[in-house]
């Protein structure tokens, strides 16, 4: 696979060397600017996007291991769990990783006799059925933990507090009213945009203050019972009391951005 790709203009993603920027960009701890340099890569760049999900499980292997430090755990439960398909592999990796232990083999001990190939053809048939066994019994399992981990929803104890913290705001398309939102502290908003059109796979957003650009985010849609929304969050940091505007595009299958629909909102002092 080509480890590079384009970042913008003739800069260009070294994938192996800026792997920290890309797990920084995942745990939120990156710059606006060199967050949205970075998005426009991953846009134009499958390569990117690849090598974007493979650290994301990185990062859920890591903090199932308990590999992170804190600083770090702590912003993979406020920021890279706002999304509910992150959430969704978090559990998924916490069913496995139960699962896997429960079928844990103990060692051989040194006085057991490892079988010769001398058995008879009755015993090489049952042995062969017996591992045919096992192995189905594990694929059926592993297919059970699937379907929970798709159907059930996230258990998150460990982030109830933070999740307090997160406004979750529905806005629909060039809508007459403009809807106010009131931050808490340290806390993020998660924009629902409606959208109509859901035969893109990739979208963009642009967040506009009083018509300056703030930050653009590739975005992927998700389905909220019966209704298509791209979800956008956006921390408090970024947001003061004013009014705002999203505007929303399709990425097609070409990489140009295909406009769909702006979105506004109003920051509450």
């Amino acid at each position: 696979m080509n480890r590079s790709g384009p970042l913008s203009g003739d800069r260009q993603l070294n994938l192996d060397t800026d792997a920290e920027v890309l797990r920084s960009y995942l745990l939120g701890t990156l710059e606006a600017e060199s967050r949205a340099e970075l998005e426009e890569g991953i846009l134009c760049d499958p390569a990117a996007y690849d090598e974007l999900l493979l650290l994301e499980e990185e990062l859920i292997d890591q903090y199932l291991a308990g590999g992170l430090s804190e600083a770090e755990r702590q912003q993979f439960e406020t920021h890279f769990l706002v999304t509910a398909e992150r959430q969704n592999k978090l559990r998924f990796g916490q069913l496995l990783e139960r699962y896997m232990s429960s079928q844990k083999v103990p060692a051989l001990s040194a006085n057991v006799p490892v079988p010769q190939f001398n058995q008879t053809l009755t015993s090489g048939r049952s042995s062969s059925l017996l591992g045919f066994a096992v192995i189905a019994v594990a694929l059926m399992g592993i297919s059970l933990l699937t379907w929970v981990a798709v159907r059930r929803p996230v258990e998150q104890p460990a982030i109830q507090h933070d999740q307090s913290r997160l406004v979750v705001v529905q806005l629909a398309p060039s809508s007459v009213e403009t809807k106010g939102v009131t931050v808490p502290p340290r806390g993020s908003v998660k924009l629902e945009l409606a959208v109509a059109n859901a035969s893109f796979k990739n979208y963009k957003s642009e967040l506009f203050r009083e018509n300056k650009p703030l930050q653009t985010d590739a975005l992927r849609m998700e389905t909220n019972g019966a209704h298509q929304i791209v979800p956008l969050t956006i921390t408090g940091e970024t947001l003061s009391p004013g009014d705002y505007q999203v505007k929303l595009s399709g990425i097609s299958e070409s990489g140009q951005d295909e406009f769909i629909d702006n979105y506004s909102f109003r920051v509450n002092k």
